[in-house]
């Protein structure tokens, strides 16, 4: 937690504006006091979870299949969604395909066999390397296979 003198600092506020938020805005005063230990424990969580899915059994993919998920563009808005993401891959694929074949099927079940964790680490990276890819065209395949690693069979 953080001292008063530290929040006046960090946040450039005055002692006077800041007394004021503490009966006008209680949830600011508190989140401003108390950034330290939640930016901590995020660092930490993300920490986990980067560490988790380094050593996860996970490289499960081809290239051509984590491209063809990528060029879907699966938009999924919360953690039930990201749950279901094989549903929702699916879903896409099929109406952009209007018949399941061996392909698609053999990647529905793929992300079926991902635990909650390693579907959330995936769409988390799926999300960052579709803005990477849209800014950086020429550099697709270099791009997946450094973002994806973890998920690419060898």
């Amino acid at each position: 937690m953080l001292s008063t003198k530290d929040v006046i600092e960090k946040f450039e506020v005055t002692r006077a504006t800041l007394h004021n938020w503490k009966t006008t805005k209680p949830k600011l005063f508190n989140y401003l006091f108390n950034t330290n230990i939640q930016s901590k424990e995020l660092r930490d969580i993300n920490l986990l979870l980067d560490t988790y899915i380094k050593t996860a059994n996970t490289k499960i993919f081809t290239f051509k299949e984590l491209d063809y998920i990528l060029s879907l563009n699966l938009n999924l808005e919360d953690i039930k969604q990201i749950q279901d993401i094989h549903l929702a891959y699916i879903n896409t694929s099929t109406k952009i395909k209007k018949e399941n074949d061996t392909f698609t099927l053999g990647i529905y079940k793929k992300l079926e066999s991902l635990n909650l964790i390693e579907r959330y680490m995936f769409y988390e990276v799926l999300e960052d390397i579709t803005v990477k890819i849209q800014n950086r065209k020429d550099e697709k395949v270099a791009l997946i296979q450094h973002y994806l690693k973890e998920f690419l069979e060898k």
